[in-house]
């Protein structure tokens, strides 16, 4: 497999984008506030999940496909967590909140129905995969039908969030110059999930 790592961008290329006027910068919350531990690694890691993951389903490495894909899945929402959640609680890198309860909580601080029905059924998947698979819990087959089933599910739960929790930066001036924020860059030129 290819090795895709993007750029990840520093404080001069936000303002260079935003000086640009060719995308649309989003802030989110601090990279520690959902327990990154590197920050640089972290999104690293992040810009090359989605193709190995594709490359897992394609390759009918489900378990792969499934553990890579809550990974993602929980990235966004522990995003969305710290951003709802109205006691302004933080998940530093010490944080033991599981799975469950942080999309439990997700639900109760207002996160789509549909796309949580969706997790929740993705969910039980991944302990029958990562717990069960050789008790004889599930088989090769169980695990492609959910696995194509939710193929598509990290991107609604990406949309979702990016939508309830990005703020847009129209001014370079705008940006917080501390370490570790979260940026995000969509170009102007394709539809962008906030101007819905």
């Amino acid at each position: 497999m290819t090795n895709n790592v993007e750029n990840v961008g520093t404080y001069d290329d936000m303002k260079a984008q935003i000086a640009s006027g060719q995308f649309e910068i989003l802030l989110l919350p601090k990279s520690s506030n959902i327990g990154i531990i590197n920050a640089q690694k972290a999104l690293e890691n992040l810009s090359i999940i989605v193709a190995r993951a594709k490359h897992a389903l394609q390759a009918g490495h489900y378990i792969e496909f499934i553990s890579l894909k809550i990974q993602y899945i929980e990235f966004y929402l522990k995003i969305f967590w710290v951003t709802k959640n109205p006691a302004g609680a933080i998940l530093d890198q010490d944080s033991r909140k599981l799975f469950g309860a942080i999309i439990n909580e997700c639900e109760s601080f207002g996160f789509d129905k549909k796309i949580i029905a969706d997790i929740k059924d993705f969910n039980e998947t991944r302990i029958k995969a990562i717990h069960k698979y050789l008790m004889g819990g599930t088989d090769e087959q169980e695990l492609q039908v959910v696995s194509l089933k939710h193929s598509k599910l990290g991107n609604a739960v990406y949309e979702h969030v990016i939508n309830e929790c990005g703020v847009v930066l129209n001014n370079a001036t705008d940006i917080p110059e501390d370490v570790g924020t979260i940026f995000i860059a969509i170009p102007k030129l394709l539809k962008s999930p906030i101007s819905d």
